[in-house]
């Protein structure tokens, strides 16, 4: 029972995470298409409302019944936690490019690999340090 609750997790997350990609990659593409915003400055505004409504979503969702009524401690843990899943995410990417000719030539491998390692970190602490029953904080 508990490993389909967590397999209901780990799907409800994906789903989650989708929904983050078309609302960062929307905001990008509207940002420096419409509004002519350069792209690291819309990247920065685009992975901070994606992972908001990440957040909304898995707080809601994925772990509602362990949301925290402390909501902006746990919103800031959320976003603590995600930048360092960005940071494996990239990390993964960029040792697999620099130390594997295979994913220099065909780099969208290594970027399915670095967004599973980057989807798994932020499943991980989500689920172990974001979304836990707290007493008190």
């Amino acid at each position: 029972m508990a490993k389909i609750k967590q397999l209901h997790q780990l799907i409800r997350f994906g789903i989650s995470g989708v929904v983050g990609f078309l609302a960062d990659a929307g905001i990008v593409a509207l940002c420096t298409q419409s509004v002519g915003v350069r792209p690291i400055p819309a990247q920065v505004v685009a992975f901070s409302v994606a992972v908001t409504v990440t957040w909304l979503i898995n707080r809601h969702w994925t772990f509602a019944e362990h949301a925290s009524e402390r909501w902006v401690q746990e919103w800031l843990r959320y976003i603590a936690a995600n930048s360092l899943g960005a940071a494996v995410n990239n990390g993964v990417f960029a040792v697999l490019i620099l130390t594997t000719t295979q994913f220099r030539r065909i780099p969208v491998l290594a970027v399915a690999i670095g967004s599973l390692a980057g989807m798994g970190f932020n499943f991980l602490s989500s689920k172990n340090f974001i979304f836990i029953k707290r007493h008190n904080i």
